[in-house]
């Protein structure tokens, strides 16, 4: 009798040990989902012009200039106070902030720059450039009281080429050359060179002993930046003016 509950009482046992075992875990599996990268190594194509300009800076513009190709005839270039007021401003900061030890040195620096700069507002208040149909001109405004009112006339300037002695008036199909320095985003000088001018009378110029260009190829002349560097950049360009290279400040296309 003892034998058989032994059995008993060990089956018994077991059956309450294997109810505290746990479960046996199930795997665990979830179904990837799936993505589609599209290709687009074929849809370079699509992205135009005009979704460039929409992504890039807003100052892109900044120094573009629009395309004239136009050419205007008695075209009066509009004035430009740039360089004029440039020169104040350096003067009226030489002689109120000194920026050396020599306050002489500071102060002849400031008088020159707030002569010059006044003698350049001068000349951008009384000259103007003007396209005629086949010639580049400097002519003088008719105003009794210069200043910044509207032009109410132009006539040819009462003096002659103060290096020459010549017109101020000179044919687009005797230029050689023409730019702005230092570039015609900041010009300060407006250049071109023409060979109009007798070759007897160039030794003035741009030939002899302080020789400013090698070149014995025509007549340089220099002016102020008076007159909107881009209305001029269009102007020389449309009147079918000789240029050599690349225009100051641009690349070439």
């Amino acid at each position: 009798m003892k034998l058989p509950l032994l059995f008993v009482i060990l089956g018994a046992s077991v059956g309450t040990a294997s109810a505290f075992q746990p479960a046996p875990k199930k795997a665990l599996t979830r179904k990837a989902k799936q993505v589609t990268i599209p290709d687009t190594r074929n849809d370079r194509a699509a992205v135009t012009k005009a979704d460039m300009v929409a992504i890039r800076s807003p100052f892109w513009h900044a120094f573009d200039r629009p395309k004239t190709d136009e050419a205007k005839i008695d075209y009066v270039a509009d004035r430009d106070y740039t360089v004029a007021l440039t020169l104040i401003a350096v003067g009226i900061w030489l002689t109120m902030f000194p920026p050396s030890d020599s306050l002489f040195i500071d102060m002849l620096g400031g008088a020159f720059h707030l002569w010059f700069g006044s003698f350049i507002g001068y000349q951008t208040m009384r000259t103007r450039v003007v396209f005629n149909k086949d010639t580049f001109e400097l002519k003088t405004v008719t105003n009794k009281v210069l200043g910044l009112q509207r032009d109410k006339g132009l006539k040819p300037k009462e003096y002659q080429n103060y290096v020459l002695g010549t017109n101020n008036e000179w044919r687009y199909d005797t230029f050689v050359n023409w730019d702005f320095f230092p570039c015609v985003q900041l010009p300060i000088l407006v250049y071109f060179k023409e060979t109009q001018t007798p070759k007897e009378m160039q030794i003035k110029g741009s030939i002899g002993p302080h020789q400013m260009d090698r070149r014995d190829n025509g007549q340089m002349h220099w002016f102020p930046a008076f007159a909107n560097a881009r209305q001029l950049r269009d102007q020389f360009e449309a009147h079918g003016c000789a240029k050599i290279g690349p225009v100051n400040g641009e690349r070439p296309f």
